[in-house]
């Protein structure tokens, strides 16, 4: 074989190796490609807000973990222009989401029972201990709500997955429909659990709904100390199941969210709400559509998906 030949087959097989890296500490040689998009794990409760760097997400999930607290599985198909965090553990719902969306997980660690549902997933994955400094410790919170990463750390780390995927397509944006399903709603409340209800008002100058916390009040970016605006927030009804592995020292159960399938949903956008369906396959942004079968409207900015237990719905407060 000509020297030419095997230079070939040796970047071809750099190429398949760093693309299907399973986790940050292997060490490939970077493929061509663009980055792909990030899926970053950040905690919610008192502790951990303000938190950074969410404002700039494109997409934001939330749901219920072990104990009725919340978490946020932040979706960047953009590098971030400073921190992100507090990064936190992932859950199992973190592979779903990571799947559907082909990013990279960054959390901080994880049960063994989800470790395991990571290692057997193939996703790439990197946590504090194979980050190689692209998640740090700040000095201004306390462990374990001070892991960070920011704009420049995540390019770093997401390099090592150059070519894993691409970001997917999102949905086309727009703030009315032709329809008259929508209607006015300038305040509603998300019952994720007895411990997490955080309202969210519609603001006309910020074009968004600003969310507030019933124990913190508004909720604010870290850095900018402004409020975090959703441009559409989504209540989307999934199935959620306690599982029979242990998550925390406290020896709280974890659950198992489903966001494949369909379901019910409400999309609130320019101050208005609208009931909607929603559809999810294996790959790409679930499909949210109006009972005429029209698309729900989704405005540009910041999307908010709240995935909340089948039944549950927002209501007006």
């Amino acid at each position: 074989m000509s020297r030419s030949r095997i230079a070939v087959l040796v970047v071809a097989l750099l190429a398949a190796a760093c693309g299907s890296g399973a986790s940050g500490s292997s060490g490939t040689t970077p493929t061509a490609g663009a980055l792909p998009p990030a899926l970053v794990q950040v905690e919610n409760n008192a502790a951990a807000r303000p938190q950074w760097g969410l404002k700039d997400a494109t997409v934001v999930y939330e749901y219920v973990t072990e104990g009725g607290i919340t978490r946020f599985s932040a979706l960047y198909t953009s590098l971030p222009p400073g921190r992100v965090g507090p990064v936190r553990s992932a859950r199992l719902v973190t592979v779903r989401l990571a799947r559907i969306d082909g990013a990279v997980i960054v959390y901080s660690g994880a049960s063994a029972a989800v470790q395991r549902a990571l290692d057997a997933s193939e996703l790439p994955h990197v946590d504090e201990q194979s980050a190689g400094g692209d998640l740090y410790r700040v000095g201004d919170r306390s462990v374990p709500h001070n892991l960070v990463t920011d704009g420049q750390h995540l390019s770093d780390l997401l390099d090592r997955f150059r070519g894993h995927a691409p970001a997917a397509a999102l949905w086309p944006r727009a703030t009315t429909t032709s329809g008259s399903q929508g209607r006015p709603v300038s305040r509603f409340s998300v019952p994720f659990s007895d411990g997490e209800t955080p309202s969210f008002s519609y603001d006309p100058a910020a074009t968004g709904w600003k969310r507030v916390e019933p124990d913190t009040g508004p909720f604010v970016d870290a850095g900018t100390k402004q409020a975090v605006v959703a441009a559409t927030v989504i209540v989307q009804q999934v199935s959620i199941n306690q599982t029979a592995d242990v998550e925390d020292v406290n020896g709280q159960h974890g659950v198992d969210i489903v966001v494949t399938g369909g379901g019910a949903a409400q999309v609130f956008t320019a101050g208005r709400e609208y009931d909607a369906s929603w559809s999810q396959g294996d790959s790409g942004p679930p499909s949210f559509r109006l009972a005429d079968g029209g698309s729900a409207p989704i405005a540009p900015g910041l999307v908010w998906i709240c995935l909340v237990s089948t039944g549950t719905t927002a209501a007006p407060s």
